[in-house]
């Protein structure tokens, strides 16, 4: 009831500001900009119950207080609006092209998706599985930092934000359920300053461009995940490094990511969590997709470990280590509309194989 009645006024709202955006706009004057975008799914997985899901429904709103100061904002309706979080909520403060700031709630820029997730720039219906078990998309958290451009082609974010909670953290999802949401629990900045800092984190990203369609990344992440300070979790820090490489080229796409993450004291978050939390959690994958006209023909390869390395005296569970091939189809009858269709085969270290096919439409305005 509560999310109806939210969704109930939050049209209410949006309509006047759709009408003021459309009549500033007429006069060249707008200072508020509306945007969204949105996903629905036909899921079959083998053995089980196909399923259609309402994925989400995303609303965006940005104020310009100035040609300076900007506020960017994003609520994110999950399954058919049985779900709700803030997506984002930050204040931009331009300087010059090579410094600026920015405050609030942030995706943390870890990898080539978790920022720029909308589901018309990826080909397949789901996201891929790296970008999910791996790098926990979509991951935001509460923080400040700077941006920029300070050269051709090169662009940076560096944050201080609100760090993870190792409680949270299990073998199959790996840190995936310790994002914080920005939503004042253990996993978010904590209500009073912290004692050594532990609870917060450094991420940053750098992107270069040196040849025209050649994109390189590199993401990094390191922070304390001890949120309750229990000092049964010990240090509970962690480190994330991604690399990724696109090449777009006469109708070609090529992709490649990469990611290892650390986890310090893995076997007193084991104990905590009574789970074999991953020392070492690394996944990867290779896409190769082909602009045809309208349609995006696509094959991807992941593999993603989210018990890569345990401490001694753990034992890995072979289910956790996964290898995935999908073929899929895009058509895009306008460059924000994607029609989606996609089998997968799965296999696990145990010789366990799984297969899916998924059928989608995404749109984005």
């Amino acid at each position: 009831m509560r999310m109806i009645v939210s969704l109930i006024a939050l049209l209410f709202i949006a309509a006047p500001v759709w009408a003021m955006e459309t009549e500033k706009h007429e006069q060249g004057e707008s200072k508020i900009h509306w945007h969204g975008y949105g996903e629905v799914h036909y899921e079959m997985p083998s053995g089980e119950v196909a399923r259609m899901d309402a994925h989400r429904m995303v609303w965006g709103l940005s104020y310009d207080f100035s040609d300076k100061i900007s506020l960017h904002t994003e609520v994110d309706f999950e399954h058919a609006a049985q779900e709700m979080e803030l997506e984002y909520a930050y204040v931009d403060i331009l300087i010059n092209p090579a410094f600026n700031v920015r405050a609030g709630g942030v995706l943390m820029p870890v990898g080539p998706l978790n920022e720029f997730h909308e589901p018309t720039l990826f080909y397949s219906v789901e996201r891929p599985n790296v970008e999910k078990f791996i790098i926990p998309t979509t991951w935001n958290e509460g923080g400040i930092g700077i941006f920029g451009s300070p050269a051709e082609g090169l662009k940076y974010r560096v944050y201080l934000v609100s760090g993870l909670d190792a409680g949270k953290f299990s073998d199959t999802d790996g840190i995936r359920g310790g994002r914080g949401k920005i939503s004042g629990g253990s996993g978010s900045v904590a209500s009073k300053p912290p004692k050594t800092g532990d609870e917060l984190a450094f991420v940053g990203r750098v992107e270069y461009a040196p040849l025209a369609g050649l994109d390189l990344g590199l993401s990094l992440y390191q922070g304390g995940a001890n949120q309750s300070k229990n000092t049964a979790l010990g240090d509970a820090a962690v480190g994330i490094v991604t690399t990724d490489v696109r090449l777009r080229k006469a109708g070609l796409d090529l992709r490649a990511v990469y990611v290892k993450t650390k986890i310090d004291d893995a076997d007193k978050v084991s104990a905590v969590t009574t789970k074999t939390i991953g020392e070492e959690i690394s996944g990867m994958y290779l896409e190769a997709a082909y602009k045809i006209g309208s349609f995006v023909p696509f094959v991807r390869i992941e593999q993603f470990n989210t018990q890569d390395k345990v401490t001694a005296g753990k034992t890995a569970d072979p289910k956790n280590d996964r290898d995935v091939l999908s073929l899929g189809l895009a058509y895009y009858p306008h460059p924000d509309i994607a029609f989606k269709v996609d089998s997968h085969k799965e296999e696990n270290g145990k010789n366990e194989v799984s297969t899916q096919t998924n059928m989608g439409v995404a749109y984005m305005f």
